[in-house]
């Protein structure tokens, strides 16, 4: 599947959000080199940890391709790149390394796309884990993923499909910090097993997606 939306493109497609990426790499949190360009095969063993014990993987403007991406011991980190049919996998249990730190990251710390990916147990967790951020994800998987201590107010979700069970996190039709709407479209929650701790806040699109038929969203628009 080729992305609509290349990084690349002089137009400035949806998912930059009204923004523009500069040329060069510029967040000085990241220890590692960004990667960038047209990618097609890699080596997370390849890159050495930095000083939390865990290897730093740093996209930006980056078009990622069928990519296998294992999580375990990585601090990650996406900036105005697209993935197609990549999978990111993490093992069952979350483990802290010697440093005592667990692999965390964002997947869109700057805008970012994933188009028909799938994300296989990944703990999403604002602290602590992996945040989908200012991420827009079209016809993605989420299989089995751990969804505690996750807060999603920027996140694009169009035509995703969620399995498995889901407790304490929440989800939000708008950011925090602008008016901007988010795209929430024809997500399939059916085959998801809900806690009573999730949350659908800021004007979640709930009669847009798909759910279980005997659950109905409990909106919190606190």
């Amino acid at each position: 599947m080729r992305c609509r939306d290349d990084v690349s493109m002089s137009r400035k497609p949806e998912w930059w959000r009204g923004q523009s990426p500069p040329r060069l790499a510029q967040d000085p949190t990241s220890a590692g080199k960004a990667i960038s360009g047209s990618v097609t095969t890699m080596d997370l063993d390849a890159i050495a940890p930095g000083g939390s014990g865990l290897r730093p993987v740093y996209f930006f403007r980056a078009t990622v391709t069928g990519v296998q991406l294992s999580l375990n011991d990585v601090s990650l980190l996406v900036q105005w790149s697209g993935f197609q049919n990549c999978h990111f996998g993490q093992r069952v249990r979350p483990v802290l390394n010697d440093s005592g730190f667990a692999a965390q990251g964002s997947f869109a710390n700057r805008p970012a796309v994933y188009q028909g990916c799938t994300f296989d147990r990944v703990r999403f967790k604002t602290l602590g884990g992996f945040n989908t951020g200012a991420g827009r994800f079209e016809n993605c998987t989420f299989v089995n993923c751990r969804w505690e201590g996750h807060f999603a107010y920027d996140a694009d979700l169009i035509s995703c499909r969620f399995i498995g069970r889901m407790n304490g996190c929440v989800w939000g039709g708008t950011g925090l910090d602008s008016e901007r709407r988010n795209v929430i479209t024809g997500n399939d929650f059916t085959e998801v097993k809900f806690t009573d701790n999730v949350g659908w806040r800021r004007d979640f699109p709930v009669a847009d997606q798909v759910w279980p038929e005997d659950f109905v969203p409990r909106v919190d628009d606190r």
